[in-house]
C-alpha cells in the first residue's frame, strides 16, 4: 500500500513575474526591434537632450532665486528689520567717533596741562579739536575747495545750526546738507567745457545708496523713497560729471530730494541741458548752485520723515564775466521755464545770499 508523501513536503513555489521599469522596457522593446545599436542611439540622444537642458535650467533657478529675494526684501517685515540692522550699525559708528574725540580732547587738556609755561600765545590756539568743532563748515570743504569760487566760499555758518548743517565732499560737487530736512541745502559745482567734454562719454550708473558718511538720525533711506510718488531728484546732475567717481557719489541720497516726476524729466531735465550748453560755451569756469526751498506747509515721505520741497532753485555765476542768474520753479508738474531772476531778486526770493560779493 503506497503510502502518502510526507508533510514536510512544500509544493514548489510559483515564480513572480520580475516587474520591469518604463525604461526597462523600451530597451527590451528597442532590442527586439533593432537590437543594441537602437539602445546605444537612444541613451546618447537622452544625454545630449540633458546637456542641452541643464543650462536652461540653471537659468530658471537663477531667476527664481532672484525673484524671491526682491519679493522677500520688499515685505514690509524684512525692510523693518533691515532699516534697524542699519540704525544699529550707524548708532555704533557714530559713538565709536565720539569716544574717539573724547579720547582726543582728553590727550589736548593733558599737554596743556603739562606745558603751563608755554607762551601765552600758544595758550590762546584752541587745539584742533576745538576748531573743528566750533566751525566745521569752514574747514568742511577743504577736500572740495575747487567746485566753490574763491571769493564766495561756503560754510555751514551761512545757515542757521536748527537746519543741522553738514559739509560733504565729493568729486565732482560739493554739498551743503540738512540733517533736519534730510536733503541738501545746497549742492555747488564747478563747470568748464573741458569737464563737460570728459562727462558726455561717461555711462549713467543709476545705482542709488543712503549716505554712509551721515548718521542714522541725519539721513534719508532708499525705503523712503519707495512708493512715496516722488521720484529721487538730483541736485548735482549725474549728466555734469566727468570720473566714474563722481557719476557714483551723485546717486547718494545726501545729493537727492524728494521731486515731482513730470517736473523731474521734463523742466528740470531741460534746465539742466541749457546750463550745461552755457557752461559750452563761457569761456571760463561756471559755478552752478543747486537746491530746495521749503515754503508753506511742508510734507514729508517716509519713515525718516525726508522733506518735500515746494520750489528748486538753480543759480548759475560765470566767474568770468563776473554775472550770475537764477531759476526758482515751484516742485510741479505744470511748473514753466521762464526768463531767468537777478542774483538780487535770488537773494531776496529766497534769502541765499551765496554771491555777497555780488550783492
Amino acid at each position: 500500500m503506497a503510502c502518502p508523501p510526507p508533510r514536510s513536503a512544500k509544493r514548489p513555489a510559483k515564480k513572480k513575474k520580475a516587474s520591469k521599469s518604463a525604461p526597462g522596457l523600451l530597451r527590451g522593446f528597442l532590442r527586439g526591434m533593432v537590437g543594441k545599436g537602437a539602445i546605444a542611439a537612444y541613451s546618447a540622444v537622452a544625454a545630449i537632450a540633458s546637456a542641452a537642458y541643464v543650462p536652461q535650467l540653471d537659468h530658471i533657478r537663477q531667476w527664481a532665486v532672484s525673484h524671491s529675494t526682491q519679493w522677500l526684501q520688499q515685505l514690509p517685515p524684512v525692510q523693518t528689520v533691515q532699516h534697524w540692522v542699519e540704525e544699529v550699525q550707524s548708532t555704533a559708528a557714530d559713538w565709536q567717533s565720539r569716544f574717539i574725540e573724547i579720547a582726543r580732547q582728553s590727550r589736548g587738556a593733558a599737554s596743556d596741562a603739562g606745558h603751563a609755561n608755554a607762551p601765552s600765545s600758544a595758550a590762546t590756539t584752541p587745539p584742533p579739536s576745538s576748531q573743528a568743532g566750533s566751525d566745521r563748515g569752514s574747514q568742511g570743504f577743504a577736500d572740495c575747495a575747487e567746485q566753490l569760487p574763491a571769493s564766495a566760499p561756503l560754510s555751514a555758518a551761512s545757515v542757521g545750526r536748527n537746519w543741522m548743517p553738514v559739509t560733504l565732499c565729493s568729486t565732482g560737487f560739493a554739498v551743503l546738507y540738512s540733517g533736519l530736512s534730510k536733503t541738501p541745502i545746497v549742492t555747488v559745482e564747478r563747470l568748464s567745457r573741458q569737464r563737460l567734454q570728459g562727462a558726455a562719454g561717461l555711462q549713467r550708473t543709476d545705482h542709488f545708496y543712503a549716505d554712509a558718511r551721515l548718521r542714522a538720525a541725519y539721513k534719508a533711506e532708499l525705503s523712503d523713497y519707495q512708493a512715496s510718488g516722488y521720484d529721487r531728484g538730483h541736485m548735482a546732475p549725474a549728466a555734469d560729471q566727468s570720473t566714474a567717481t563722481g557719476m557714483a557719489q551723485s546717486f547718494a541720497l545726501s545729493n537727492m530730494v524728494p521731486q515731482d516726476p513730470t517736473h523731474n524729466r521734463q523742466v528740470w531735465s531741460k534746465l539742466e541741458a541749457d546750463v550745461r550748453k552755457y557752461a559750452k560755451r563761457a569761456s571760463g569756469n561756471v559755478f552752478v548752485y543747486t537746491g530746495p526751498l521749503f515754503e508753506g506747509q511742508t510734507p514729508t515721505i517716509g519713515r525718516n520723515q525726508v522733506w518735500v520741497p515746494s520750489h528748486l532753485y538753480k543759480l548759475v555765476f560765470d566767474e568770468q564775466q563776473q554775472r550770475a542768474w537764477a531759476w526758482v520753479l515751484p516742485n510741479r508738474g505744470d511748473a514753466q521755464l521762464g526768463a531767468p531772476m537777478s542774483y538780487a531778486q535770488f537773494v531776496q526770493r529766497t534769502g541765499r545770499n551765496f554771491l555777497p560779493h555780488l550783492h
